[in-house]
């Protein structure tokens, strides 16, 4: 039986998961593996995630950063950015990023310029546990909830249980649709 129109909407709200859908808002409010720690390296890690463009990066002190891919200035991926200075430097005009997302320095503008506080890359608090990288995406970002402390990845004899990462090209959605529902 074809669906109607009634019901292609209801399944376009489970499976999208931009910003602003109900998919998308409810997963935004967990911690969210996104990479392994180890492939976080000196070169900033494109990912999309939520249907968001972002760069994964560590700054060369070693803290980790989630921002968006692309700069706040001209639109230029950080992608192709250098890790410097703590921070991201972009490859277009040079703005330096910190992991948070501010603006740390604008090489364009005069010395005693204070223009650079004012500007705030989109960023995501990202956090690392037993190898993985989590990110939270939710709204409450200086203040998100407790990583939750997962056992294979606390263990205390220091042995981690990780597979080789999977992709899945479809919906996270096709996990769950025949899952029983009590």
């Amino acid at each position: 039986m074809p669906l109607n129109k009634d019901d292609r909407i209801a399944d376009a709200e489970l499976v999208r998961v931009e910003a602003g859908t109900p998919a998308g808002e409810w997963l935004r409010r967990y911690w969210l593996v996104i990479s392994r720690a180890e492939d976080v390296k000196d070169i900033p890690v494109g990912l999309k995630i939520l249907g968001e463009e972002l760069i994964l990066f560590r700054d060369d002190r070693g803290r980790l950063g989630l921002l968006a891919m692309h700069c706040a200035h001209r639109g230029s991926s950080l992608e192709y950015g250098d890790i410097e200075c703590g921070g991201i430097r972009c490859p277009y005009h040079g703005w330096l990023y910190d992991v948070e997302g501010r603006c740390l320095e604008q090489p364009g503008e005069p010395k005693d310029s204070k223009f650079h506080l004012k500007v705030r890359q989109t960023w995501f608090p990202v956090r690392e546990l037993g190898g993985l990288v989590f990110a939270y995406m939710g709204a409450e970002k200086n203040s998100p909830p407790p990583l939750p402390r997962y056992v294979p990845l606390v263990r205390t004899d220091g042995r981690i249980f990780l597979e080789a990462p999977r992709h899945y090209s479809y919906s996270w959605f096709n996990f769950f649709e025949n899952a029983l529902i009590r």
